[in-house]
């Protein structure tokens, strides 16, 4: 079979497809209808609908089911208390990540008596709970005629027990109606999204309907694929001209609403600062690129690794592990990296390059090296300790505090050791799971007059009262555009009443090419989803370090050039 897109039926079936305009004079018209319709009727009349979530509550009720991309602060919990209204279910249940569970109850109880309650309520399950064997039957047990799924791209990964779970139930149940919501729907793959769409449209979705097929258009037209790409056929004669055709595409279907723009209207500004010099970090650069582990043992096996482990030199620490492991683990695990290592590299140019550990220890299960690591691996569970070395990093953001003072300020941080070091040092409270401290105090209630410690990780999404800290810094930013998206959308969003500026430290070369990698993916969703992320509606400010040969393993890049 030639390596190629096809003109399948599949094709000619999305060829086929309605086609529709997004204009916002029909939001603003569906607006004025649905508003009276939903809004209580003692409910004061100030009380309205957005007019993109009237738009997608009209398409909804149009297509029985919708995909939805709507930037941060464009309403989407409220959606989600108003369909199983708009289409008559009987039993809804709405999917979202776990630390939102109790902010979604306190935004449905805000709901009564403004607007129309869904006669059944909702039955609201965190995308965690349906991970677990023992609830593998839950949605059958439960029987939902609504699934709703808010931040739908954490299910992006289709080999996810979640995912496979809904899907087992989508598929028993032709009738069951599905929503999935995301302001940041997809990475670099067009197939993060494909299953979702497949669930919420059927034969209206503008995507094949066979795993095999959707691959090679992903492969013809996906930022994030490396190797050989086949024949675009049908799809175009460029490679801009067919995303260009797709985007068109998915964005005129009905039934999916991308909407490009922004709840907020105050500029944006993202700038690098560079962490203080420090020759002993340096050093440690130095020996992690030559050994490719760091001092406590931990070894990069792919980029994800890599990442994390430079980040961390960056900060001031490394992990290891207490107590130490056995030696015939400690070589196994080593022996395994370095294989893992050599597999990427080897693939890169291939049709099939592999970018994980996980890939590669699927691909090659059979190799002895792959095995001998699957049998040792269970046999040592051992903890890790942070080990210090510099608080240069720590030093630095304390100085960016010290430099708004006495105006509060928000730390973002990726890692849980840095953020206790830093919380302990500026004396600062530090939200992490659950958007709590360890006393039990919330993010959704922090005193606005104080400087707050956060992880990203934990508390990204769904916290919209932080636009009271209008000046923010991200220590080891994620690597994802659509991370960063949740981040810096929650100072800059509806309300917000004074520009935003938001400092990336920048600790290493990793850190920027972590940073022009989320550009990259957030200028492909742009290219295919018509979504213009706030990273590319931002001014972005980047300093360029001294570079010198003490320091250049520090600052060593994979590729391109300092801006």
């Amino acid at each position: 079979m030639a390596f190629a897109v096809a003109r399948t039926t599949e094709f000619e079936r999305i060829a086929a497809l309605p086609r529709r305009k997004l204009r916002q004079v029909d939001a603003v018209a569906w607006a004025t209808v649905l508003t009276p319709k939903f809004r209580e009727a003692d409910a004061p009349s100030s009380a309205r609908l957005r007019p993109w979530q009237a738009f997608a509550l009209a398409e909804t009720m149009s297509m029985g089911g919708g995909f939805f991309a709507l930037p941060v602060g464009f309403g989407k919990t409220l959606l989600t208390w108003l369909l199983p209204t708009a289409l008559d279910a009987e039993r809804a249940v709405l999917i979202v990540p776990a630390n939102l569970r109790e902010k979604t109850a306190e935004d449905y109880a805000a709901y009564r008596g403004t607007w129309v309650a869904p006669r059944n309520g909702i039955r609201v399950m965190a995308r965690s709970e349906l991970q677990l064997a023992k609830n593998a039957s839950m949605l059958e047990d439960y029987a939902p005629d609504l699934i709703m799924i808010d931040e739908s791209d954490e299910l992006q990964n289709a080999r996810a027990s979640t995912v496979k779970r809904i899907d087992r139930y989508v598929r028993a149940k032709p009738g069951v109606r599905v929503v999935a919501m995301s302001g940041t729907p997809g990475r670099l793959s067009i197939m993060n999204y494909w299953h979702l769409m497949c669930w919420c449209l059927g034969d209206g979705a503008p995507l094949p309907l066979t795993e095999s097929e959707a691959r090679m258009w992903a492969m013809a037209i996906d930022e994030g694929w490396r190797g050989k790409r086949p024949h675009l056929g049908p799809l175009g004669r460029t490679l801009k001209e067919a995303r260009e055709r797709y985007r068109r595409r998915l964005l005129e279907t009905p039934g999916v609403v991308l909407v490009d723009g922004d709840s907020c209207d105050q500029p944006l500004t993202v700038r690098w600062r560079l962490a203080r010099e420090c020759p002993e970090t340096d050093a440690r650069f130095e020996r992690f690129a030559v050994d490719q582990e760091t001092p406590g043992g931990i070894v990069v096996s792919d980029g994800l690794s890599r990442w994390r482990l430079d980040a961390q030199l960056g900060q001031g620490f490394y992990t290891r592990w207490n107590p130490p492991p056995p030696e015939r683990w400690r070589t196994a695990y080593r022996t395994c990296a370095a294989f893992v290592r050599e597999r990427i590299d080897a693939s890169a140019s291939s049709a099939r390059p592999l970018d994980t550990e996980l890939q590669v220890l699927r691909r090659y299960e059979s190799h002895p090296v792959v095995r001998e690591w699957r049998e040792v691996k269970p046999t040592f569970k051992g903890q890790t300790e942070a080990v210090w070395f510099s608080r240069t990093t720590l030093d630095s953001v304390l100085d960016w505090i010290r430099e708004h003072a006495p105006r509060p300020v928000l730390v973002w941080c990726g890692s849980t050791d840095f953020a206790h070091a830093l919380a302990r040092d500026a004396r600062l409270p530090y939200y992490g799971p659950d958007g709590k401290t360890a006393g039990g105090a919330r993010l959704l209630q922090a005193d606005a007059r104080r400087s707050l410690i956060v992880s990203w990780n934990a508390n990204k999404k769904g916290f919209d009262n932080l636009k009271a800290w209008p000046r923010q810094l991200i220590v080891m930013p994620p690597q994802s555009a659509k991370w960063l998206e949740q981040v810096l959308g929650r100072p800059h969003r509806s309300g917000q009443r004074e520009p935003v500026v938001v400092d990336i430290l920048i600790t290493s070369g990793g850190t920027a090419d972590a940073f022009e990698r989320a550009l990259e993916e957030a200028a492909f969703n742009r290219s295919t989803l018509t979504l213009t992320q706030k990273l590319l509606r931002a001014e972005i400010v980047r300093t360029r370090p001294t570079i010198t040969p003490r320091n250049e393993y520090r600052w060593a890049r994979k590729g391109g050039n300092w801006n």
